[in-house]
């Protein structure tokens, strides 16, 4: 078997990504602080005693009056547990920017009605993130540098006759997956946690996946149908597959991002996260069929249907992850 640089890529990722998540999980450390305005507010960590004052919060609003930005000014001191001398520093965070402070992040959660107080989330997790992050940009080379790789069966694929018209359906799923995010891209007024560009780009790449995935089910009732078209069928769909996954992949890793500026934590096991990763688990193993194909006994034919059985199937879990996650588990994800 030959060594594939992409594909070691993307499993090394995947374990980055997991191995981040373990050193977030084992050694950092979250939670939530109220402060206000008349009132110092202690926050004690196993790194150091902040003491934190709000001098000020504002509701940016545009003009008809909708909240766009949430902005919270404030005062810390913080003196280490080690009885370092007292450090005193301010700053402003905002819906979609934390403030840093010293490896401690903060990100607006909530405020009180008086408009006297805010709700803090913070985390403290240098490494984590950090190697997490590394994980997301090892994950992005390792998909981009995948379809420049040769010796693969996505390959094998591509050098078959009906390679146009698979990329025939990939221009078509682009048409409509730029037609699906107008429509599903939620529309102004637009919460402060929205109003950041990184939406259109995660909509947009999970609507093409999904749109992949349709055209993938599509495929297979038309080869459950049409046995004599199976194998051409199957092999368009597997085609389509790859894209569908990576897009999938990029879209949830895109979100983690978007989460971590938004609410202090890249994941956070949301419903809709839950389910969407429960869905790129599902599409990957089928990505995986050839490896089955090639050690399974059972004839062509056979593996075929299967295949497209499965196609159809596994379909199900997008229409849950967008559909029936918003109406039965709803989530910080429920205006998605």
């Amino acid at each position: 078997m030959r060594f594939k640089p992409a594909t070691f890529v993307l499993h090394l990722a995947l374990a980055t990504i997991v191995a981040g998540a373990c050193v977030t999980h084992f050694f950092g450390e979250q939670g939530e602080v109220h402060v206000r305005a008349d009132q110092a507010t202690s926050l004690t960590t196993n790194h150091s005693t902040l003491t934190l004052f709000l001098w000020d919060f504002q509701i940016i609003t545009d003009a008809e009056g909708n909240p766009v930005d949430y902005v919270s000014d404030l005062r810390i001191m913080d003196r280490s547990s080690k009885g370092e001398e007292l450090k005193v520093d301010e700053g402003t965070l905002r819906m979609n920017k934390p403030l840093k402070y010293h490896g401690y992040r903060f990100c607006q959660s909530d405020y009180d009605s008086d408009e006297m107080g805010v709700v803090l989330t913070y985390n403290y997790d240098p490494w984590g993130i950090g190697i997490t992050y590394a994980g997301y940009a090892l994950l992005l080379f390792g998909m981009i540098a995948f379809f420049f790789q040769k010796n693969t069966y996505f390959r094998v694929l591509l050098k078959k006759q009906h390679t146009w018209l698979m990329v025939g359906l990939g221009i078509a799923a682009v048409i409509l997956a730029f037609v699906m995010t107008i429509v599903v891209t939620p529309k102004p007024p637009l919460q402060p946690v929205l109003q950041t560009p990184l939406l259109g780009i995660h909509v947009s790449v999970i609507m093409l996946s999904y749109t992949l995935f349709a055209v993938i089910m599509i495929n297979g009732i038309l080869g459950l149908s049409m046995p004599k078209k199976r194998e051409v069928l199957m092999h368009l769909s597997q085609l389509l597959l790859y894209p569908a996954v990576f897009c999938l992949t990029a879209g949830i890793f895109i979100g983690a991002v978007w989460a971590n500026m938004s609410w202090g934590r890249y994941w956070g096991w949301d419903p809709k996260e839950t389910w969407a990763l429960i869905t790129m688990i599902v599409y990957a193993a089928l990505l995986h069929w050839p490896i089955f194909m090639h050690r399974s006994a059972m004839s062509p034919e056979t593996k075929e249907k299967i295949y497209h059985i499965l196609c159809v199937v596994d379909f199900l879990f997008v229409l849950f992850t967008y559909f029936g996650v918003n109406h039965l588990l709803g989530g910080l994800h429920s205006y998605a």
